[in-house]
């Protein structure tokens, strides 16, 4: 149970309340568990968000496959378990390799990876762990993917980064998934 109850209408201020039936019509229904459901205290705020990360999402500068990768070391490194929930499977649908996304959760070393794969997770770590990322990590980033790419890669890590901060401070837990193990804090 998080620490706040997920938005009803009712808990809207009246002037956000257009903003959240919106975002509800856009969703296909209720919202009743994940982080967005907790954001629609604040719909015009959960809109943007949304908004923006499907458009990080939708970017063809990064490949899918890619970018799952980037959620989940977000996911890890943030301990965020239900962008892990979310992602684990997708990432394998993606044509993510099992050996990756296992080693990522369990903080095992990651081998074999290809070039492309190295620099999303060198860069995904960098910029979370040192709040910055070095000069060798981002001249390769800027080399393979371009400059909208590396835009690209700072805007999905800052994105899921955020979603991973609601998440957290506010005990959002995941359901158990079918087929992926969770996430050891």
């Amino acid at each position: 149970m998080p620490r706040i109850p997920f938005a009803t209408r009712d808990d809207v201020v009246e002037n956000e309340k257009p903003a959240y039936d919106a975002f509800l019509k856009q969703r296909g229904g209720t919202m009743n568990t994940g982080p967005l459901a907790l954001l629609l205290h604040m719909p015009e705020l959960a809109l943007k968000l949304e908004a923006m990360r499907l458009h990080i999402r939708a970017d063809p500068s990064v490949s899918p496959l890619l970018k799952e990768i980037v959620m989940l070391t977000v996911a890890r490194e943030m301990d965020a378990v239900y962008i892990w929930y979310a992602h684990a499977a997708a990432a394998r649908a993606a044509g993510v390799r099992g050996e990756i996304i296992d080693n990522i959760r369990d903080r095992r070393a990651l081998t074999g990876l290809t070039a492309d794969e190295q620099i999303v997770v060198d860069f995904t770590l960098e910029l979370l762990r040192n709040r910055k990322v070095g000069r060798a990590t981002f001249e390769r980033a800027d080399a393979r993917f371009g400059k909208r790419g590396t835009m690209t890669l700072t805007s999905l890590i800052g994105s899921y980064a955020m979603l991973a901060y609601f998440m957290n401070t506010y005990e959002l837990e995941a359901p158990a998934h079918p087929s992926e193990p969770a996430l050891p804090l």
